[in-house]
């Protein structure tokens, strides 16, 4: 696997010193500002220092400290919603600095693993497979909702679904919990009109041009002014008239300024990191191994595959940072830290050709990551 982590690292490495080039180019106007480019590069620092740490470590410890790590996510997210958070534009997601919501990601995956992990035979039955999968993720999601984050609330209830799913829960069961959280996501829109705002604009952008819209329209201008050559390294001048182009937008800002090459080549690095993550879980020595290798890759694949549908117009407008590249210190910490967790995995990985002992079945008995599967044969 070593060939594996190391094209892991060096991926992963490439996206981080996008993000700083292409901050230092989007702070260029600001002149002596730097407060946000300093703060992203502390941020990485921090993150692969928590990323070698944490692959030093068995990740198998995690076992004891899971319900400890649970409870001060929850005491973290519940301090959000306190006068000690932050209020920013409406959403109440800041404490002390940091965002809560990014580490619950990382917490929810090691919780719900750990859970798959010591249950695996009783999964296909509908308590401990659902009730107590939902039991774990739904205060987790019905805070960061309330902050309110809609889409870090869908993006952990994907996860969750993912790793029930892994883990052995029989696919049926997850139907009628699927279908009340999702009338109750879309209620919430429904009685939401910024939410409202954003789907019409998506929709019927023409509408809003100078309202809802005009983020992405002007990030696809930046991309066409870049064209196939891109306008040189901080030479775009599109790029300062989108807004959240230091976050949420950061995409546009490549495209515009290194062209078509670096934003397919960004596109591209994410297929690399979810096909390392891939290679690491079919590798795991064990169900708890599997379940945090499988839930950490698709959540940075997921989130890279919002943010770049909703810069293409794809999907409709949703606050969601591009990993790695996206200025957010505690985003991009905890993430480093996630791809530590893959590297503390791969170094127990097992051979190519061995069938790991105590692996989850699905309902049926068949190993999802079994050397004789499809998924197997694809990976």
């Amino acid at each position: 696997m070593r060939t594996t982590t190391t094209t892991l690292i060096v991926a992963v490495g490439a996206l981080v010193a996008l993000s700083l080039t292409m901050l230092a180019s989007a702070t260029m106007l600001d002149g002596p500002s730097t407060a946000g480019l300093r703060s992203q590069a502390f941020a990485a620092v921090a993150g692969f220092v928590a990323l070698i740490g944490v692959a030093m470590v068995d990740y198998r410890r995690l076992d004891r400290w899971v319900w400890w790590i649970y409870a001060a996510t929850l005491i973290l997210l519940a301090l959000v919603l306190s006068p000690l958070g932050h209020e920013t534009k409406g959403a109440q997601r800041w404490l002390f600095g940091t965002q809560p919501s990014e580490i619950a990601k990382f917490s929810l995956i090691v919780v719900l693993a750990v859970y798959g992990a010591r249950n695996q035979g009783r999964m296909d039955r509908f308590v401990p497979g659902i009730l107590g999968g939902a039991g774990i993720a739904v205060p987790i999601i019905a805070l960061v909702l309330k902050e309110p984050d809609r889409g870090t609330a869908a993006l952990l209830m994907l996860v969750t679904i993912v790793l029930l799913l892994l883990s052995g829960a029989r696919w049926w069961y997850l139907v009628p919990p699927g279908i009340l959280f999702g009338g109750a996501l879309a209620a919430m829109i429904v009685f939401s009109p910024m939410a409202r705002n954003r789907i019409d604009a998506w929709i019927n952008p023409a509408n809003h041009k100078d309202g809802a819209a005009q983020q992405a329209r002007k990030g696809l201008f930046a991309f066409g002014e870049g064209g196939l050559e891109g306008t040189g390294l901080g030479r775009g001048s599109l790029k300062y008239n989108v807004p959240e182009v230091h976050t949420d937008f950061i995409l546009p800002a490549v495209g515009e300024e290194l062209g078509l090459p670096f934003t397919l080549g960004v596109v591209v690095t994410y297929g690399v990191i979810l096909f390392c993550g891939i290679l690491v879980a079919r590798r795991a020595p064990d169900t708890l191994g599997l379940l945090l290798a499988a839930g950490i890759t698709f959540l940075i694949a997921a989130q890279a595959c919002i943010n770049i549908g909703v810069v293409t117009t794809v999907l409709p407008n949703k606050g969601m940072p591009l990993p790695f590249v996206s200025r957010g210190g505690t985003s991009m910490a905890v993430l480093l830290a996630m791809v530590g967790a893959l590297v503390a995995v791969a170094r127990q990985a097992v051979p190519a050709d061995a069938r790991p002992a105590g692996r989850p079945r699905r309902p049926g008995g068949r190993d999802p990551f079994a050397p004789d599967t499809d998924f197997a044969r694809a990976a």
